[in-house]
């Protein structure tokens, strides 16, 4: 804490926090993508084909392809899902509020996934994919209107609870 003005300000660590956050998630992207094409393939190949060894399910190259896929794509939204959440939480942080948090938090975010494909053009193996990029996209949108909503009604929630103390208070 410290002194400004004859007012007590404190230190903004839940924003430091908050944004140091976004930048390793997006340092984990970047980590993930910067994998070349056999990388990137063998773990999700070993990540289906064990899901599906653990329900039983068969191990067909077939069924093994397809399910690799759609782990691809899970991954691909659930990646920029967080981030999504995490820049969003980010703002809030320093106190930008609902529209205006909410369409920092997806430019910001479709920013980086557009930068996430630009820079697979450059990995051995990989392609930036429009494909990819909706995917992302797709996993931020859900995530900064999921946040918001669950924003909106804890505010909510902590208005009525004042207006009901204040009301308590009158009587």
């Amino acid at each position: 804490m410290y002194l400004e003005n004859n007012e007590v300000k404190r230190y903004p660590f839940a924003a430091i926090f908050a944004w140091i956050m976004v930048i390793l998630w997006m340092g984990v992207i970047f980590l993930f993508s910067h994998q070349d094409s056999e990388a990137s393939s063998g773990m999700s190949g070993q990540f289906a084909a064990g899901i599906l060894r653990l329900f039983g399910g068969d191990l067909t190259d077939h069924n093994l392809e397809m399910f690799e896929s759609a782990i691809r794509i899970a991954a691909h939204a659930f990646v920029f899902f967080v981030l999504g959440l995490l820049v969003s939480y980010a703002f809030e942080k320093i106190q930008v509020k609902d529209l205006r948090n909410a369409s920092l938090s997806v430019i910001v975010s479709l920013l980086y996934a557009i930068s996430d494909e630009l820079h697979q053009v450059f990995v051995p193996g990989r392609a930036g994919e429009l494909k990819d990029f909706l995917v992302d996209a797709s996993g931020v949108v859900i995530a900064v209107i999921i946040y918001q909503v669950f924003k909106t009604i804890i505010d909510l929630r902590t208005e009525l609870e004042v207006a009901r103390q204040e009301e308590l208070h009158l009587k």
